[in-house]
């Protein structure tokens, strides 16, 4: 099951008060359903391919309505496909739609969210975990990149989320999609902040745990890569500094050196794979005297020097 799915399993079955409960299924409405008109009636027709979020809005509907609610399975022919399920509210749908403030006075529909629904903060989590059930998506937390998204049907419904989001000192910005207006939040921490503020506690601890053991893991490969990095540069620079003490000994005299160059040739003769830092370290007991690894850098930096003067001689 994916980390979404997960996520949804657990919110949908949250127990919570029914003004929590409205503002729920008032965003379930908005940006889940569609809505037919005739006789004075609509009808709200929901679509979804989550289970808990079907299971979710039939007991909501129930719950605050004691309304009749018709649930529909269907099977789609690729076996990858999930389930589709419809949700049919056959009846009194518009005194859902008028309790919930989604109606305006001349029977059209309201494009924008009504706040008075949202005063209390639990309010404004319930319509954040509708939306999430709603049209909702959460990426793995072991995956290389943090990304939640909520689909809304426009810009007012974003903007509105964003504000919410933004009151809880959560970071989400809004893209135009062909899915619609999409807000979407990308640090891993504000993703945490999310699943707290809409109740998935244990979603939270199962994104922190296995993002805490991504980013050690992250952490040690960047080490490891940095030690790798740096060996192979140390040995390239031994192999070259080998090569320029070649060339002096064949064509300049390695006893014509003086004592400072002569020491650090010796150190790098006598062990050909050892960083400046190990030579520095083994200085004392090799020439009987302290080189430290900035002495030993210019005297071979000399030496390059000096065989550049004998080539060009």
């Amino acid at each position: 099951m994916s980390f979404s799915r997960e996520v949804k399993k657990e919110i949908a079955t949250l127990q919570n008060e029914d003004c929590c409960n409205r503002a729920e299924l008032y965003a379930l409405i908005r940006f889940r359903s569609t809505l037919t008109y005739s006789n004075r009636n609509f009808k709200i027709i929901f679509t979804t391919t989550s289970n808990a979020t079907a299971r979710r809005i039939v007991s909501l509907v129930k719950n605050l309505y004691s309304i009749q609610v018709v649930l529909l399975q269907k099977e789609r022919d690729k076996l990858d496909k999930k389930p589709l399920y419809y949700i049919v509210i056959p009846e009194n749908g518009r005194t859902i739609l008028e309790d919930l403030k989604i109606l305006n006075e001349d029977l059209s529909l309201s494009r924008e969210i009504n706040p008075e629904l949202f005063a209390k903060d639990c309010c404004k989590a319930a319509l954040l975990r509708g939306a999430f059930l709603a049209r909702g998506s959460v990426n793995d937390p072991t995956k290389n990149k943090y990304h939640l998204e909520l689909v809304a049907n426009n810009l007012e419904e974003a903007e509105f989320l964003v504000k919410i989001l933004e009151e809880m000192g959560i970071s989400a910005k809004v893209i135009s999609r062909a899915k619609g207006e999409v807000v979407y939040i990308k640090r891993a921490e504000h993703i945490a902040d999310f699943l707290k503020f809409i109740g998935a506690n244990n979603s939270l601890f199962a994104f922190e745990d296995l993002r805490i053991k991504k980013d050690l893991n992250n952490y040690v490969n960047r080490i490891m890569n940095c030690d790798v990095a740096n060996e192979e540069k140390a040995i390239a620079s031994a192999k070259k500094q080998l090569e320029t003490i070649k060339f002096l000994e064949e064509n300049y005299g390695l006893m014509n050196l003086t004592p400072r160059l002569l020491d650090a040739v010796i150190l790098r003769m006598t062990y050909p794979d050892d960083s400046l830092s190990e030579l520095s370290a083994n200085s004392e007991k090799t020439i009987h005297r302290y080189l430290s690894k900035s002495g030993l850098s210019h005297c071979f930096k000399d030496l390059e020097k000096l065989a550049e003067e004998v080539k060009k001689k």
